[in-house]
């Protein structure tokens, strides 16, 4: 009974930090010739048994692999009976042996749990012995097999995943979760991204543990060991899980607690998409600490090689992203000169077909005509050309044309906002959806642009003459509308 309740320690501290894992993949097995710290394996840190440990979510629909979205190291050591645990956030920025720069969790779709291996290795600098891999399709049955989990939610939790179809509805509170309770809250992702949901699968871990260590959960035994085999796959001996098990144990008891630690770093958006960027020097001297090993000029040298590395590629990221930020707004100006164009092309086919109406109709009624218009007579010398003015509004009124380019519906928001400051509102319907906010006077008039420093939210201002407009200002509603 005692190795029954070593082994559902290990297995349960394990399974219990996870989270259910989604979205789809292309799974692929490659590898580098070379890693980025230019250190072979067995100059790795090695002191102690180090096993990866990801959660996955198997998806038999499009044989998707699903992805290892939450994924720690366990550290244990035999001789000191010592485990320590470290977390790696899911969006870390990693290079994948054969796939280059991405997440950390896409290497499972795209080599298994091998590929998980040999990439945390890369990032880490340890040498990974095992790995445990955790099906969460049994998870909300384990949680009921132990009859729920007692925790404080620290907030309302509440969240629609439209891709996986998965509510998240959680008041704040001392609550009882059973298992489908309980994957809402390890699933949770607030403002704080990963950081702050493995803090919370921290919390939910030790209240796991816990509750299998009470007297009243001895009872179940079989529904939990029959639970534990259908949802881990390991390569990790029996003995060592037992090893790993007493000394979870006993650190509990005796020490206060597991040390657990998390990759430091900072979130980056790349492209609109997020991303934990380690910083890989203090990440290799936290390697050092937990392995219980000494800092190199080797191992040194590598770190600083390989955080050179990450920083190249960020900077190219980055470049890229402006790039592009750059190409786009330049196709907006450039859209925003087209409709303009067209706009007062149009005014003026109107204005022609008007004046050709009321010539034709004072031709019908014998009303005079002017002498050029005599006969279809022409003048012995035509007029000469006058450029017409600068368009100078008389009006005390400015007018402007509201294109909805949000994708959300803001343009008759800031319609009325803008009525709300006395602007005349014309409507000018939906655009293809553009970042920015921009306002384009269509005349250089100093009343007008000074007007159009009242808009009522944050705009970019361009001038762009066109002096037949109808209207003293186009404002192009972007997805930024405040």
């Amino acid at each position: 009974m005692k190795k029954l309740i070593l082994l559902i320690v290990a297995a349960i501290a394990a399974a219990s930090y996870l989270v259910y894992a989604y979205m789809n993949g292309d799974p692929m097995f490659g590898t580098l010739a070379k890693t980025m710290d230019d250190l072979p394996r067995n100059e790795r840190l090695g002191s102690k048994r180090n096993i990866v440990v990801l959660g996955v979510d198997g998806r038999e629909k499009d044989d998707d692999p699903g992805r290892s979205d939450t994924l720690f190291v366990v550290m244990f050591d035999p001789k000191s009976k010592n485990v320590s645990l470290l977390s790696i956030p899911r969006d870390t920025r990693v290079r994948i042996p054969g796939h280059g720069w991405d997440k950390i969790n896409h290497a499972y779709a795209f080599g298994g749990h091998k590929l998980t291996q040999q990439t945390t290795e890369e990032l880490l600098g340890i040498q990974v012995n095992n790995y445990v891999m955790v099906d969460f399709s049994g998870f909300e049955s384990l949680v009921d097999a132990i009859g729920g989990i007692d925790i404080d939610v620290e907030k309302d939790m509440y969240y629609y995943d439209d891709w996986d179809d998965f509510l998240i509805d959680l008041p704040a509170g001392q609550q009882h979760l059973d298992g489908k309770k309980a994957i809402q809250y390890v699933r949770y992702r607030d403002e704080e991204g990963d950081i702050g949901r493995i803090k919370r699968q921290q919390k939910f871990m030790m209240a796991v543990y816990e509750k299998i260590a009470s007297a009243q959960i001895l009872t179940k035994m079989p529904g939990l060991v029959s639970e534990i085999m259908k949802m881990v796959k390991t390569d990790l001996p029996v003995s060592d899980m037992l090893a790993m098990g007493g000394a979870l144990h006993g650190m509990m008891k005796e020490q206060g607690g597991l040390q657990m630690a998390t990759v430091p770093g900072t979130p980056e958006y790349i492209d609109e998409i997020s991303y934990w960027i380690p910083d890989i020097t203090d990440l290799r001297e936290q390697m050092v600490d937990m392995q219980g090993a000494q800092m190199t000029e080797r191992y040194r040298q590598g770190a600083e090689k390989m955080e050179a590395e990450y920083k190249r590629n960020l900077i190219t990221a980055q470049e890229k992203e402006k790039q592009k930020a750059a190409e786009e707004k330049i196709k907006a100006d450039e859209q925003t000169e087209k409709k303009i164009k067209e706009d007062t092309k149009e005014k003026n086919k109107e204005k022609a077909d008007a004046e050709k109406k009321a010539k034709a109709k004072k031709s019908k009624s014998g009303e005079e005509l002017g002498p050029a218009e005599k006969d279809g007579q022409q003048l012995t010398e035509p007029p000469k050309a006058v450029k017409p003015p600068a368009k100078e509004s008389s009006r005390n009124t400015v007018s402007v044309k509201v294109v909805d380019c949000s994708g959300k519906g803001a343009g008759s928001d800031a319609a009325a906002r803008l009525a709300a400051m006395g602007f005349e509102v014309i409507d000018g319907g939906s655009d293809p959806e553009r970042d920015q906010t921009t306002v384009v006077s269509t005349t250089s008039n100093g009343r007008v642009v000074s007007r159009l420093s009242a808009v009522p939210f944050p705009y970019t201002l361009r001038i762009l003459r066109a002096d037949d407009a109808s209207y003293d200002a186009v404002i192009f509603i972007g997805k930024d509308y405040q």
